[in-house]
């Protein structure tokens, strides 16, 4: 075969762009410090180089989220812990005021600083974090309380992806926040309530009856609170005798005197017994409960509201005060020893806030599910009217924190001893909540922030990962060019040498 000068400039030229080209490459590779600058240097590796890059930017979106829901779920722990040393003042204040040595004047000035701390947990409530309201739900733009306490919010959880298909809530709504939803609130019971029938069914237990034109008509909700809240005596059973015995009952209410009331023949069944004890008009009114099966059970109240009182027996022909037939079967030496406890399994508490006067309940054992039901005058046993009022259909399950501290307000405003009290238990009941719900915020906190660890050893292993397939190794790029270097320099020589000659060389 014949070669021509012509054919060794083309090799020449072919030889050095290839060359040339490997030389830039690898330049490019010795000062990006990557071996897959394009696709196509690689096809195999480029994709799962991208793959990688895919999985890497999706870790920094979680972390992104996640570090808002830190700062979001941070700030509520935060402002928990406020409302909570807010409650335990208040609470504080409640016990000092509720004893004997306090008047009229200390709680009403008392009252005053409670309108304060009132004031400070509405503050509270409407914590902005990066001018968003956090309490508010998905309305984070508007104020999660009005200057009344009310919730203005929603009941949305603000929810955000930390990893594939996993996402978490970052919020915690007012209305969970600053409630105590173990307990239940009837509906606004001011003005006449009418008298009627309410039904008090404890756990699976067997209702009891409470003729409410037994104990009072047209009621205030504070005589309906002390009747379910009054202490009451042992079930006596009509079907195995009509009598309960005789005997001698000692009544004492408050600073009063001691009456003796003799139980024989004239007033020896729960019926007359309970007539007899309010003919004496002294201070103890009694009233009947029954269930289904025919059981009554009395019940004692004072006539004058949080008045202490004591029912002795004696002389009921037994010589036992403690046994298990007769009189003192029915009053027996445990509720003389204990009158504030109730039978019922249900406590009822009187709210007097700026939203009117309600009546919430709560079981004495907690955790103990209720019923209370009604039958009133007005044929109605769901309406908005009359005794239903307090119905199960009507009855919210949640109390404000704001709802027990104006309402701890207008008791020490009022000079109410029984609502004083009452706001120790419903302040116990939201310090409870509060803790509760803070811990919930701790336990998403600490999730988010095991999460989080997650997601960085995950990018770690990505990222050495992608270092495999992406990196060039710098010694082996380097010594690549230098041999490339070397071929060119070999090329430049060779080339001076066949190409110089000319046509007359050949000939020659």
């Amino acid at each position: 075969m014949r070669i021509t000068a012509f054919m060794l400039f083309n090799q020449f030229t072919n030889s050095l762009s290839k060359n040339l080209s490997k030389l830039g490459k690898s330049q490019v590779q010795l000062s990006s410090g990557k071996r897959l600058t394009k696709p196509s240097d690689d096809v195999i590796a480029a994709r799962g180089a991208m793959a990688y890059k895919v999985s890497i930017n999706k870790i920094d979106q979680f972390n992104r989220n996640i570090d808002e829901g830190m700062s979001m779920l941070g700030l509520t722990e935060i402002q928990l812990s406020a409302s909570r040393n807010i409650l335990n003042r208040a609470r504080e204040l409640a016990v000092a005021e509720s004893n004997d040595t306090s008047t009229g004047d200390t709680r009403e000035m008392t009252s005053y600083e409670i309108q304060n701390l009132f004031n400070e947990l509405i503050s509270i409530g409407n914590t902005k974090l990066k001018n968003r309201h956090i309490f508010s739900g998905y309305l984070s733009s508007t104020q999660a309380f009005d200057t009344s306490g009310v919730y203005q919010g929603d009941t949305n959880n603000l929810e955000v992806y930390i990893s594939d298909g996993i996402k978490t809530g970052i919020n915690i709504t007012g209305d969970t926040a600053f409630s105590d939803n173990t307990k239940y609130i009837s509906a606004d019971l001011t003005g006449e309530i009418l008298s009627g029938n309410i039904r008090i069914t404890e756990g699976s237990g067997t209702p009891l009856y409470l003729d409410t034109g037994d104990a009072f008509t047209n009621a205030s909700p504070e005589e309906i609170r002390d009747t379910i809240n009054a202490p009451m005596t042992g079930f006596y059973d009509s079907s195995v005798s009509e009598t309960i015995g005789t005997g001698t009952l000692t009544l004492k209410a408050g600073t009063g005197s001691p009456v003796t009331l003799t139980v024989d023949g004239t007033n020896n069944t729960p019926a007359l017994l309970r007539n007899a004890i309010n003919a004496l008009n002294m201070g103890i009114e009694a009233g009947i409960f029954t269930d289904a099966a025919g059981n009554e059970r009395l019940f004692f109240r004072p006539t004058t509201a949080g008045e202490a009182f004591t029912i002795e027996v004696s002389n009921d022909g037994d010589g036992e005060d403690t046994d298990s037939n007769g009189l003192s079967a029915l009053l027996h030496t445990d509720l003389q020893s204990n009158l504030t406890a109730t039978a019922l399994g249900v406590e009822a508490f009187v709210i007097n806030d700026t939203a009117g006067k309600r009546l919430l309940f709560a079981p004495t054992t907690p955790n103990t599910s209720y019923s209370i039901t009604v039958s009133d005058s007005d044929g109605n046993d769901t309406d908005t009217s009359g005794l239903s009022r307090i119905a199960s259909t009507n009855l919210t399950g949640s109390i404000s924190f704001f709802m027990i501290i104006d309402h701890m307000k207008n008791s020490l405003a009022s000079n109410d001893t029984a609502g004083i009290q009452g706001s120790i238990f419903l302040l116990d009941g939201a310090l409870d909540s509060n803790i509760n719900t803070t811990a919930d915020a701790g336990s998403r906190l600490k999730y988010l922030d095991d999460q989080k660890d997650r997601l960085e050893d995950n990018e770690l292993s990505y990222r050495q990962s992608l270092s495999i397939l992406e990196d060039a190794d710098i010694a082996e790029v380097a010594l690549e060019i230098t041999k490339i270097q070397s071929t060119l320099e070999a090329m430049r020589i060779s080339s001076l040498r066949s190409l110089s000659q000319s046509l007359f060389d050949f000939l020659a």
